[in-house]
Order: C-alpha cells, then sequence, then structure tokens
C-alpha cells in the first residue's frame, strides 16, 4: 500500500510541475498598426505590450507575412535598447540590431530565441525598449504577430522582471516660457511602473549654449483628483521635479526626486507626466525612456465571459489642460498600449492545476477504498475469488 500511496504522489507530483511548467503564454498583436513606406512595411512593439525582458529559451516569434515578391521573404526583427556609452554624460545612447528570419514555414517569417539572444550579446534584454518587424518590400502584408512561450505579464510581474519603457514624439513640439513640450498620459506610461532604482532620461533639442549652466528642461507629475499626496491642494498636484544631470540635449531624472517632489511613493493619482521648459531656452522633447520599471498585475479575463467584441486598441494620447501658469501640453504619439488587451496569459492555468489536485485526491480516495476493502477479504482458490474473512 505505501509503495502504491509513493507511486501515486510521484504521478500528482509530475503532473502538478508539468501545469506549472506549461504556464508560458503565447502573445498575440493586433497588427492593423502596421504602416508602409516607399521601401518597407513595418510593425512596432513597444515593451508595454511585450518587453524582451519576458522571452524565455523556448520562445519563437511567428509574423504572419505576404505579398511579396519572389520566393524568399524579406523580413527582419529590429531591436531598439540602450546601449552604453560615453554620450549624454556617460549614461549611453539608443541603439538597434538586426535579426534574420530562421525559416518561412505556412505564411509566417519565424523568429528564434537564439538568434535574437545571439543578436543582443552582453546587451541586457530589460534594456530593449521596442522591437519592428520589417519586411523590405511595400507590397507585402503583415498580417498577425505571435510571440510563442513568453512569461505572461503576471508572471514577470510576480518575478520581478524589469524593462525599459520608451515614448516618442513623432512630431516633437517647441515649448518655452514655462511650457510644455510634451505630455504622456497614463496609458503611455504609468508611473507607478517605476521601481526605486528607475531614471528617467529625456532626449530634446534646445536653443541652450552646449556648457549650459542650468537645466533647460523639468519633468513633472500632475494628478488632479488626487487623494494620496500630502501635496495635493483641491485634489491637484503639480510637482516639478529637478534632473540629477543635464546637458543641453539631455537631462535625468531620479525616481527619489520624484517622490520627493510629490510627496509619496504611492503615484496611483498620477494621471499625466509632462517635460516642460524652465523659461530659459526654446526645448522640442522627441524621447523619454525610463529604465528598471516592473511589470503591474492585470487582471485576466474570466474564461467564462467570451465576447466578440474587439478590444479598444486606441493608442492616440488625450491632453489635459495645464495649471495657470504653464501653457497648454502638447500632444505626443502613444508609444504603448495597455498590456491586457493584448496578450493571451494562460488564463486556465489555475484551473488546471485544481483539476490535477481534484484528481489526484479522487485517486487516492479511490486507492484507500479498495486497499482497505482487500484487506478484510481473503481469496478462495477452489472458488476462484475474494470471500469475508471469518
Amino acid at each position: 500500500m505505501k509503495k502504491a500511496f509513493a507511486m501515486l504522489v510521484t504521478a500528482a507530483a509530475a503532473l502538478v510541475i508539468g501545469a506549472f511548467s506549461a504556464a508560458a503564454a503565447d502573445v498575440n498583436l493586433d497588427t492593423k498598426t502596421a504602416y508602409k513606406d516607399d521601401n518597407a512595411v513595418s510593425f512596432n512593439i513597444n515593451s508595454n505590450k511585450l518587453s524582451a525582458s519576458r522571452f524565455t529559451d523556448s520562445t519563437s516569434i511567428e509574423v504572419g507575412c505576404t505579398g511579396f515578391e519572389g520566393d524568399t521573404c524579406p523580413a527582419k526583427l529590429k531591436l531598439s535598447y540602450w546601449k552604453a556609452s560615453e554620450a549624454n554624460d556617460n549614461y549611453g545612447e539608443p541603439a538597434s540590431v538586426e535579426v534574420e528570419m530562421k525559416e518561412y514555414k505556412d505564411g509566417k517569417a519565424v523568429f528564434a530565441y537564439e538568434d535574437i539572444k545571439n543578436a543582443l550579446g552582453e546587451t541586457d534584454p530589460t534594456l530593449v525598449y521596442s522591437m519592428d518587424v520589417v519586411v523590405a518590400d511595400k507590397n507585402a502584408s503583415i498580417g498577425s504577430f505571435d510571440a510563442k512561450n513568453v512569461l505572461s505579464n503576471n508572471e514577470a510581474a510576480d518575478q520581478g522582471i524589469l524593462h525599459t519603457v520608451w515614448v516618442h514624439a513623432k512630431s516633437p513640439q517647441e515649448s518655452s516660457n514655462w511650457g510644455q513640450s510634451m505630455t504622456i498620459e497614463v496609458d503611455q506610461f504609468d508611473v507607478s511602473y517605476m521601481t526605486p532604482e528607475s531614471k528617467a532620461l529625456v532626449l530634446f533639442t534646445s536653443d541652450a549654449a552646449e556648457d549650459v549652466s542650468a537645466s533647460p528642461v523639468e519633468f513633472i507629475l500632475q494628478s488632479i483628483d488626487d487623494n494620496v499626496s500630502p501635496k495635493a491642494k483641491n485634489s491637484t498636484v503639480w510637482a516639478k521635479v529637478r534632473p540629477i544631470t543635464y546637458g543641453n540635449t539631455f537631462a535625468v531624472f531620479a525616481y527619489d526626486d520624484m517622490v520627493n517632489s510629490y510627496g509619496t511613493d504611492d503615484f496611483t493619482c498620477v494621471s499625466t507626466v509632462h517635460v516642460g521648459d524652465t523659461g530659459k531656452n526654446t526645448i522640442a522633447a522627441s524621447d523619454l525612456f525610463v529604465f528598471n520599471c516592473k511589470n503591474l498585475h492585470v487582471d485576466e479575463p474570466k474564461p467564462v465571459e467570451e465576447s466578440s467584441a474587439a478590444p479598444d486598441e486606441s493608442q492616440a494620447a488625450v491632453t489635459t489642460a495645464a495649471p495657470t501658469e504653464s501653457a497648454p501640453a502638447t500632444v505626443t504619439e502613444a508609444a504603448a498600449a495597455t498590456e491586457a488587451d493584448k496578450s493571451s496569459t494562460g488564463n486556465s492555468i489555475i484551473f488546471i492545476i485544481i483539476g490535477v489536485v481534484a484528481g489526484v485526491g479522487i485517486a487516492v480516495a479511490a486507492l484507500f477504498i479498495i486497499l482497505g476493502r482487500k484487506s478484510k477479504e481473503t481469496y478462495d482458490i477452489s472458488k476462484h475469488r475474494y470471500v469475508k474473512k471469518k
């Protein structure tokens, strides 16, 4: 009996471990935002949709690609990342690498994790802030994007996986006299993503001298319905943050300074961040990079509640009016979208595990009943069956 019970427990453990090992998710992104230029068709994947730090050794990227001329699909995967260098006061600079397609199969260009890893070399995947599928044929179409065997958003959150957030202004707006050049809503960058190790780096142009003695830019945290910040007045906060280092084209802002300026590390009420000028120069901010950002848990849809309605995938930024001291904020390109509407994150994992455990419990109960019954009976050779012991 002990031997049978041990075998049953071993089998149960294998089933549970198998259920957990199968927890890697597949992320499917809608490619309707793919765009064409004179030479190619491209599709951008911002790190808020899917970060490279969520890839596993078994990850593969499959891109539906049709309509190209010739027999060979001219698709490549471009990875944009933050490169360590002496640029921007040794804080580094943007860079990119290209990953060749492993194979073209069943109408899909397939990219392997091993090739992605080799292309990045020593670069930490958490520094990859954007990916682009580029098909060098303007007549081609990108019909689907599937990332196989990646960590789900909630798994990444549980494991403390970090990533870099990037927001890009497609048409940088000039700002002067304490105005705002860049306005970023919470759907583009949620300040709650930040960790104590986070830093925000802004790239901009300005008319300031190269040896500028005061920062041309400032970082602003805004809330309009605030019940957490001790600095809130009439439920609003306009918290200005000074950079820890700067030049005439970049500025770096620290997490601790944001906490001190806002009054708390609870950023749940912050709805908008701005990059503004400091009244000394004219600036035009183009990019915001935020390093060491965490993944936030999302409410995964219940399996029983299915809907044929397509998710809202609007990426349009909404302009929020600035306080009276500031000029109207401009609108930036939405470079991120809510990941909860984009990925298939293995919603049935919990139900699989519950089912396995329940099945094991039933099997154990049945085993005890059978063995208990047999212990009260003896086998009668003449009758060829079990009879009750006397």
